[in-house]
């Protein structure tokens, strides 16, 4: 592994707006990072990862997050005066979008998840609440810019940030048809005592002990 540059991990105030983008599947090539840097005078992407803060309300990356998601990356998160959304990105069968649908819902103050497909690219976006200790955790150490190829089954890339890390995990799990992450979104914020889950179709995955440590700790970081 080759470290090209060593920073803190950003952490947002209350009064930001802060994106974290990582290509997991291909690198971003020099014209697609011209493309990305073009957005913003303030970031600087590498081939894989890149990051956008806005400090000032109204400013925002030109055309949106999920433009970036459809044409260069496949993990991100972003947080905004504490709302975060995680957002996963895949080429799929429509097949599988069907499936994944099922789990859409939206709870009280919007928290729950959308599913977007854009041809065979799906987006799916989690609107969630993060325990504060969590993300402290995250940035209490240094991270290598660079990223680190991994030979363990199902992950082809590793990062070095805590939850671009568990997303990247998170991600190929629901492209296995493992959707056991998406499930806890539901049991955090839907209304699973009141019969609504018939109402949204939210279909209950099977349980197994493959990647089990994966869902608790997406669960334990749900706020």
């Amino acid at each position: 592994m080759r470290i090209i540059s060593i920073k803190k991990g950003f952490a947002s105030d209350h009064s930001s707006t802060s994106y974290e983008f990582l290509a997991v599947d291909k690198a971003l090539g020099k014209e697609e990072k011209a493309e990305v840097a073009s957005l913003s005078r303030r970031t600087d992407p590498t081939s894989r990862r890149v990051s956008f803060v806005y400090h000032v309300d109204g400013y925002d990356i030109p055309g949106g997050w999920e433009c970036l998601m459809g044409k260069y990356y496949d993990v991100m998160y972003r947080e905004d005066y504490d709302w975060w959304t995680l957002a996963l990105a895949f080429n799929t069968t429509q097949e599988q979008i069907q499936e994944l649908r099922k789990y859409e819902f939206c709870g009280d103050d919007d928290l729950g998840v959308t599913a977007e497909s854009h041809g065979k690219r799906i987006i799916l976006s989690i609107h969630c609440r993060i325990d504060r200790a969590y993300m402290h955790d995250s940035y209490d150490d240094e991270y290598e810019e660079d990223e680190e190829e991994n030979d363990e089954e199902g992950t082809a890339f590793y990062a070095e940030d805590e939850l671009l890390n568990l997303l990247v995990q998170v991600r190929q799990q629901i492209v296995n048809g493992d959707y056991r992450t998406l499930y806890t979104v539901w049991e955090k914020y839907g209304d699973c005592d009141s019969g609504d889950e018939d109402e949204f179709g939210i279909p209950i995955p099977q349980d197994k002990k493959v990647g089990k440590n994966i869902v608790e700790q997406f669960r334990n970081m749900l706020e």
